[in-house]
């Protein structure tokens, strides 16, 4: 409605007077987790993750604009300090890539930034650009390894924070884009403080998501995903060429 556009325009403006490169101090007071810190916390891991994935595609002949990559997750939350999305919060995200773009810090971080949280659904288009792309993964995995390593992994139908979805998320970029990662690469990326029983559990829920993404979203048969999971594969796009292989025998 046009009071809605009203008040956008206003906190719009109201937010350039700061630019998001001067608020990221401002994510040290914005809480991500009472037992995990804050946002700032969470994107100092975030960049720690990102760095590392760019690094392992660079080696395998993909190539990341690692210096655009970073600006994007360091800048990825900072529009949780907006008016704007403090007013609009189911814009998080979108505002920051907005702004970006419209304070010129360039195409390709504002593209990451963007398209951070796509795909939400398992439907949903994945983020069209590489930095995108790893960003998006670099936030997931960091979320839950963070959630696991406190004992918050989802049990049962509880899952509040989202975490299947998150993974579900990165097997389908993962799957969709062939970027050559596999799924140990993700796990070495993350803090080499996490409990071998934590990453026996993030390996077990992996597992189960892929499981049902060959099922529920490829619709491969349920023997053939069977058999294609107890070669445990660590490589996505291995174990797909498997199942479509098994389909067409």
């Amino acid at each position: 409605c046009s009071s809605d556009l009203n008040d956008a325009r206003f906190f719009w403006r109201m937010d350039q007077k700061t630019p998001l490169e001067d608020r990221v101090e401002m994510l040290k007071s914005v809480t991500f987790h009472k037992e995990l810190g804050t946002y700032w916390d969470k994107t100092q891991a975030n960049l720690k993750i990102a760095e590392t994935l760019a690094g392992l595609l660079k080696q395998r002949g993909i190539e990341v604009d690692q210096s655009a990559l970073l600006k994007g997750v360091e800048l990825a939350k900072i529009d949780l300090t907006t008016e704007l999305v403090k007013e609009f919060t189911e814009l998080q995200g979108i505002v920051g890539g907005l702004y970006a773009r419209a304070q010129g810090l360039g195409e390709k971080v504002a593209q990451a930034i963007y398209w951070q949280y796509s795909p939400a659904a398992v439907e949903a288009p994945i983020p069209p650009t590489v930095e995108g792309q790893v960003l998006g993964i670099a936030d997931r995995i960091q979320t839950i390894t963070a959630m696991f390593s406190i004992g918050l992994e989802p049990t049962g139908s509880k899952d509040p924070f989202a975490l299947r979805r998150a993974a579900n998320a990165i097997v389908k970029i993962l799957a969709e884009t062939g970027l050559p990662l596999v799924r140990s690469d993700l796990f070495r990326a993350v803090p080499a403080d996490v409990s071998e029983e934590t990453q026996k559990k993030l390996a077990a829920f992996f597992e189960e998501r892929f499981e049902f993404w060959l099922r529920d979203m490829r619709g491969f048969a349920y023997d053939v995903v069977n058999a294609v999971v107890a070669v445990r594969s660590d490589n996505m796009r291995d174990a797909i060429a498997r199942a479509e292989a098994l389909t067409a025998v």
